[in-house]
């Protein structure tokens, strides 16, 4: 079954969203990190316990490999989609008054949702939201 949200309920999912994403984030960078020290290594010409220092690396790198695709299958499982891995863009099935539309939250954007797409036009520019505002 596919959720939709409706904006607040978007917003909302967003906190988790975030926690999610940092988790993803640290990976990703430590990661970035690992690989950057393993191409250090095999270009180095000192064969003296290169090869278990490889081996620990690859299982690091494994390691956060594996997180990343978790913190994927979190964001799945709570009916959202990993747009693009970096920078870390989430799709989030929506309902608006004027019908389904995809909200669209990107690393470093916060807690809350301010783009968006219509339904078929997820590979367009993100656009602003057009939220109206309550006159007092």
């Amino acid at each position: 079954m596919k959720r939709t949200y409706s904006l607040p309920e978007a917003n909302e999912a967003i906190k988790l969203v975030s926690v999610i994403a940092n988790e993803w984030l640290e990976r990703r960078d430590l990661r970035r990190t690992l690989d950057r020290r393993r191409r250090q290594l095999e270009a180095a010409s000192t064969p003296e316990g290169l090869r278990n220092e490889l081996a620990e690396l690859d299982a690091r790198i494994w390691e956060q490999d594996e997180g990343i695709a978790a913190c994927r299958q979190e964001l799945e499982d709570l009916g959202l989609s990993v747009f693009r891995a970096n920078p870390l863009t989430i799709h989030i099935p929506g309902a608006s008054k004027n019908g389904p539309v995809v909200f669209c939250w990107q690393e470093g954007e916060g807690e809350s949702v301010c783009f968006g797409h219509p339904v078929g036009e997820e590979r367009e520019q993100r656009r602003p939201l057009k939220v109206k505002t309550r006159e007092a």
